[in-house]
């Protein structure tokens, strides 16, 4: 018979998972206390929050929700919200995994879409969003800054010539 305790965290998970824009599942089985303290540290820093949960009740909220993470969910589970940049917690969690060996990351959810752990790298190397429209930016301005130097050219060389002229004169 379910606790109260028990369908309160089971309803906040399910908050949890509605509005989160990323997550990671990960295990830590492994790490010392000061090590987890030290992670979740890191993970806050990055705007990023690690819950460790218990796989009956994270795996009822995410039935609930309709989200299958039930092949990820295997032994002690930790799990990354990132609630802004949905690639923020996949990036800071594979940072975490180099920097502490027995961290291992087991799937996620990026933007409503279930993702393997082949797919964590790729997601943790996209752009930031600044990084992003940085670049589109860039994109958008080089056909002006080629047509302004098209452009410029003839009247440039028509400078040269005068000067040349000037100069022999």
């Amino acid at each position: 018979m379910p606790t109260s305790k028990k369908e309160q965290e089971v309803a906040l998970l399910e908050q949890k998972l509605k509005t989160a824009s990323g997550l990671v599942v990960t295990q830590f089985v492994g790490l010392s206390a000061n090590d987890m303290v030290a992670l979740r540290s890191q993970l806050r820093e990055q705007g990023v929050e690690y819950r460790v949960v218990k796989n009956r009740l994270f795996k009822l909220a995410a039935e609930r929700v309709g989200v299958p993470l039930d092949p990820f969910l295997d032994g002690p589970t930790g799990v990354c919200f990132g609630f802004d940049d949905p690639a923020v917690p996949f990036r800071a969690a594979q940072q975490l995994s180099k920097k502490y060996k027995p961290y291992k990351l087991n799937g996620g959810v990026f933007e409503g879409e279930v993702v393997g752990a082949e797919a964590l790298d790729r997601l943790a190397n996209l752009p930031t969003r600044e990084g992003a429209l940085t670049r589109l930016a860039g994109v958008l301005n080089a056909p002006v800054r080629k047509l302004a130097v098209a452009l410029a050219g003839p009247a440039r060389n028509l400078a040269v010539v005068l000067r040349e002229v000037g100069q022999q004169k």
